[in-house]
């Protein structure tokens, strides 16, 4: 099972702060996917807008969209604040 915490404008997306995703290897871009299927607000989960985070680290800092997330890893997701 992969846990996902969801921050900020993705918490408010989903309606919740946290979802568990049944799965043994997934990767980024397709928990992305997923929390976007279950969203009452897709467009505020695209890749852009995040800050996606396993196990503590970016992953833009490991592989980007195609990070391997596994059974037992926390993915936390923050949307970005754009001011002016």
């Amino acid at each position: 099972m992969i846990t996902i915490r969801l921050l900020g404008g993705a918490k408010k997306a989903v309606g919740r702060p946290a979802v568990e995703l049944d799965k043994a290897v997934a990767s980024v871009s397709d928990i992305l996917k997923f929390l976007q299927g279950i969203s009452s607000q897709p467009r505020l989960l695209e890749p852009n807008n995040l800050i996606v985070a396993v196990n503590g680290t970016d992953s833009a800092a490991i592989n980007g969209l195609a990070t391997e997330v596994r059974d037992g890893d926390t993915v936390t997701i923050l949307t970005v604040v754009h001011g002016g």
